[in-house]
């Protein structure tokens, strides 16, 4: 029993090394001989990315936590309607987070067949969608739900999703966000940024960091990275983003 024990106790003094120390734990590890040779050689070579990678991310939220918050506001603008350069849809809004005191803001969308975005989701508002006239597919967790003439669905936080026309004519569509949250400075941003040619033909902004805030601005995410990793970082790097100036280049879309 003691032995066991005695054995356990280096185990998880290691692994925990591991996590805090890469340097330590590989030291401690060939210094005491641990066996078999090929977990030595395994831990020192796949840990030092793990490592890295591990200190990185945490340095780059810790540093993000010490940043001002970003700033969501939005000046008083006249255009009412925006279009992104691809002519997959227009966005018009109807009321603004000024006009409601933060309480929510509506859009009403015209969206061309083809036309759609990527999965994402959002944790900082519900989305509720009213089709005027037309069909629209809205994916809700990798199933699409058809929205017809007159029908509603609604998106929560947290729900990955998307919609998309997949009809051969465009459909209207209302879309609520409750809360406000920076919404419309959000489209403005991006569709700003597919006008000017700063995007990719997917929509994509060029410059990572202006990704960065436009996915801050609007507490959004992507598919892909869990979570508890993308949420911290995405919100770490839009702060870094804003420090670095780089909100000065939003300025014409949205001031």
């Amino acid at each position: 029993m003691k032995t066991g024990t005695s054995r356990s106790t280096p185990d998880i003094v290691l692994t925990a090394l591991f996590f805090i120390c890469y340097p330590i734990g590989v030291y401690k590890m060939w210094k005491g001989k641990f066996r078999p040779v090929w977990i030595l050689w395994a831990y020192t070579i796949l840990g030092l990315p793990v490592f890295l990678v591990t200190y990185l991310f945490a340095a780059i939220v810790l540093f993000g936590a010490f940043l001002p918050e970003l700033d969501r506001s939005i000046g008083v603008r006249s255009d009412r309607t925006i279009v992104n350069s691809s002519d997959e849809y227009s966005v018009t809004f109807l009321k603004t987070s000024r006009e409601t005191n933060g309480a929510y803001e509506e859009v009403k969308v015209v969206l061309n067949p083809g036309g759609g975005n990527e999965w994402h989701y959002h944790t900082a508002f519900v989305e509720k969608f009213h089709v005027l006239d037309g069909d629209l597919t809205v994916g809700m967790e990798g199933k699409g739900v058809p929205v017809h003439t007159g029908q509603d669905t609604s998106v929560h936080k947290g729900t990955m999703h998307k919609f998309y026309n997949t009809s051969s004519k465009p459909v209207s569509f209302l879309v609520r966000i409750e809360p406000a949250r920076s919404f419309e400075k959000t489209l403005r941003c991006a569709y700003g940024l597919m006008q000017t040619g700063q995007s990719s033909p997917d929509g994509m902004p060029k410059n990572p960091w202006h990704l960065f805030l436009i996915l801050g601005y609007s507490d959004s995410y992507l598919q892909g990275l869990p979570g508890f990793i993308q949420e911290p970082l995405i919100h770490a790097l839009s702060k870094i983003a804003q420090w670095k100036g780089v909100a000065k280049d939003f300025d014409p879309f949205c001031m």
